[in-house]
């Protein structure tokens, strides 16, 4: 026997063609061994790995996107209500200063120190400093907003990227899956049934001893007596091989 071309640690010789076991029991487990090798198999392993990776990272996508989508509705909350109070207050200061300056008119050479430290004023610059916080507030939940916009649109613009290569593999595969388990319907075509063809060889065989064997025979008859005094001690092999060399002196 050959050695197996392909370094298979799996593969062993003497596990199917045993020297001690019969022909049918070494036909018998070769031809298990045959039917052991179908790439099909490996290749639904793989689809089916492919698609419960796909699902996974799916399953994490919508996390994500919900996680994402939960916390942007939660600052989006916080920051409407934040400028709405902004709002009320700008109201506020708005009437307070006009207050200001009704009761008090700026003069023309106007200075903040020269401004009158009336309650209003007080109010107007609590109310003020007040405000401006709400402001940074507001100005950090809308730089938060974004981060999270950006972030979403990041996981989108990679997610539709990677999928159409996933689908592509898994349509692919799926593809070559269905082509080869088509091909085991087929019939067989002249090219392997050339290639393996050893049955033609022994018929081929049997046939060439028959006819040697046929004119043998025809000898014996045409000259008994040849054959009952020189070819009764010979075996068959060596009145075959007189045979030949007879037939091949008369060419």
């Amino acid at each position: 026997m050959e050695k197996n071309i392909l370094d298979d640690p799996k593969f062993a010789v003497e596990k199917c063609y045993s020297a001690s076991a019969g022909i049918e029991e070494k036909i018998s487990n070769v031809l298990l061994l045959l039917n052991t090798v179908d790439g099909i198999p490996q290749m639904e392993s793989l689809l089916n790995s492919l698609k419960l990776q796909k699902s996974n990272v799916l399953s994490l996508y919508d996390l994500l996107s919900s996680s994402i989508r939960t916390e942007l509705v939660s600052l989006l909350e916080v920051m409407f209500d934040q400028k709405f109070k902004s709002s009320k207050l700008e109201k506020k200061m708005d009437e307070l200063l006009y207050m200001i300056r009704v009761s008090s008119p700026f003069p023309a050479d106007f200075n903040p120190e020269k401004l009158p430290k009336s309650e209003e004023y007080r109010q107007f610059l609590s109310l003020y400093s007040e405000n401006m916080e709400l402001v940074q507030e507001v100005v950090k939940l809308k730089s938060r907003v974004s981060l999270l916009l950006d972030s979403q649109k990041l996981l989108d613009k990679s997610y539709a990227s990677k999928m159409a290569h996933i689908d592509y593999q898994i349509i692919s595969l799926g593809r070559v899956i269905s082509n080869w388990a088509e091909a085991r319907r087929e019939e067989v075509g002249p090219i392997y049934m050339n290639q393996f063809s050893k049955l033609e060889e022994l018929i081929h065989i049997i046939t060439e001893k028959e006819e040697r064997f046929s004119k043998l025979t025809r000898m014996m008859k045409v000259n008994p007596e040849s054959f009952m005094y020189n070819g009764l001690n010979k075996s068959l092999a060596t009145q075959m091989e007189q045979l030949d060399s007879l037939l091949l002196s008369k060419k």
